[in-house]
């Protein structure tokens, strides 16, 4: 009882003993430290040291500097790549754009057209056999001074099925139409959609009695008549304008 907490000389010898190692293994750290940082100083090249200090700093700060040059230039080389916002709508408007202008290129390189007559007049018509009714847009109507036998459609009375999103807003009946020498008469949808052409549908098409011969490009109406495909970008020379 009377020794309790008073170090006996063993005691004393172990402590001396463990702060010695301590003491020891802080120096070999710090001599282990110092010579990762001398090493890898001296493997910098000589224009690096000159360009990042004298020779007055140590190996540790050359190599921070080196490390901080490295971090701004990968830093500077990200911020080169962002655009601004206004660039990045700009150009994504400009994707937008073109995706909507090539599937309108891509579709109207595969329609057919032929010229005809459509109430005396002559006309541009695309050839529409994924549609049974002919299709008129609004702002023919006038051109083909077919105004007069329009006739809307009223509430109550449920327009014709389309496969296009476009919206009937009523019909023409008994319109004369001339393909070759061959004529017809037949109803049309008008529609209200300024972006689509004068088109001839499936149940005109069965009334002319057409063939359409896509390896000729033509249009055998009757069997005895021959309708050539309008080519893209060319003019009929009697025709000087379309409607």
């Amino acid at each position: 009882m009377f020794y309790s907490g008073i170090l006996t000389d063993s005691g004393r010898k172990d402590a001396d003993l463990r702060e010695a190692a301590t003491i020891r293994q802080q120096r070999r750290m710090k001599q282990a430290v110092q010579f990762i940082h001398k090493d890898s100083a001296d493997l910098l090249p000589l224009d690096g040291m000159k360009k990042l200090g004298t020779s007055k700093d140590t190996p540790h700060n050359i190599l921070q500097r080196r490390l901080l040059e490295t971090n701004l230039s990968k830093l500077r080389t990200n911020r080169s790549t962002w655009a601004p916002k206004n660039d990045v709508s700009a150009q994504s408007k400009k994707q937008n754009q073109a995706k909507c202008e090539s599937p309108r290129k891509s579709e109207d390189d595969d329609m057919i057209y032929v010229w005809c007559q459509c109430a005396g007049k002559d006309v541009r018509a695309q050839i529409d056999t994924s549609c049974p009714h002919s299709l008129i847009p609004a702002p023919c109507l006038d051109r083909l001074g077919l105004k007069e036998h329009f006739r809307s459609y009223k509430k109550e009375e449920e327009p014709p099925a389309l496969p296009y999103s476009v919206k009937p807003l009523g019909q023409v009946e008994r319109m004369a139409v001339m393909l070759g020498n061959t004529t017809v008469e037949c109803s049309a949808i008008v529609i209200d959609n300024n972006d689509r052409n004068f088109s001839l549908g499936l149940q005109t098409l069965k009334s002319l009695k057409c063939v359409i011969n896509l390896e000729q490009n033509q249009i055998e109406v009757g069997r005895t008549e021959i309708i050539p495909f309008i080519i893209r970008n060319t003019v009929r020379e009697d025709q000087p304008s379309e409607v």
